[in-house]
């Protein structure tokens, strides 16, 4: 393995640990509280940006980067919960 796999595999582990870890037990507390209180919108929707635009280069790169693509997709969709989240809760709480 060379260090730009080591260095992937790294980053991917990383980003799918506070993504699939930390991002669920917000939504699932968004959801038990039906309010999204204490979170920031701008943050959230800048989050969501970032990884539609990593997804974004790692599809149309060639060959298209596995690393970059499969942890930031997991991110943009967990992201994109949220957002719905503020929409369903609005006034909620706030």
């Amino acid at each position: 393995m060379n260090a730009e796999n080591i260095a992937g595999t790294a980053a991917l582990v990383i980003t799918l640990v506070y993504t699939c870890f930390g991002m669920p037990t917000q939504i699932y507390h968004n959801y038990v509280s039906k309010s999204t209180a204490g979170l920031s919108r701008f943050l959230m929707f800048m989050t969501f940006l970032t990884f539609t635009a990593w997804v974004t280069y790692a599809s149309v790169k060639t060959p298209p980067d596995f690393y970059i693509l499969s942890s930031n997709l997991i991110g943009a969709f967990f992201t994109a919960v949220i957002l719905v989240q503020f929409f369903l809760y609005r006034g909620r709480g706030r």
